[in-house]
């Protein structure tokens, strides 16, 4: 995680979701955010450079939401998941739940609560880095 920023990806099939989610949150934001319309290339990136959150959708072609997260925790747990859905069920919730996404919401999503929950996500996420950096001190 970059100091003052995170890196976050934005994945839903449908591209015109995942832009303006991402464009959206880029206008409320200072983080860096990169849309995915394809699950797949959000893995392999990931892969290669994993990113600090995730924002994804469920219903996708080929790998579902849960799928992909669970790809990227086997990579790395240190990664937070934001779940987007239009999946308005206990099933979704309880296994949302079960693989420690930190917030899920349903569509359509109002921006500035998920711009709130990022901002809260990242305050989380830089606490922790700066116990990490206390504790090597000693």
């Amino acid at each position: 995680m970059d100091e003052d920023k995170y890196r976050i990806f934005v994945v839903d099939d449908e591209a015109d979701t995942a832009e303006l989610i991402a464009s959206s949150l880029s206008a409320l934001t200072d983080h860096t955010i990169i849309p995915f319309d394809c699950p797949q290339g959000a893995i392999d990136s990931y892969m290669k450079n994993p990113s600090d959150l995730v924002i994804t959708d469920l219903n996708m072609p080929n790998i579902d939401g849960f799928e992909m997260i669970e790809k990227l925790k086997d990579r790395n747990l240190n990664t937070d998941f934001i779940i987007v859905t239009g999946n308005r069920n206990i099933k979704t919730v309880v296994h949302g739940r079960w693989l420690g996404v930190s917030y899920l919401f349903f569509k359509p999503v109002n921006i500035d609560e998920l711009a709130s929950a990022v901002s809260t996500m990242f305050k989380r996420a830089c606490y922790w880095e700066d116990r990490l950096k206390e504790a090597k001190r000693k």
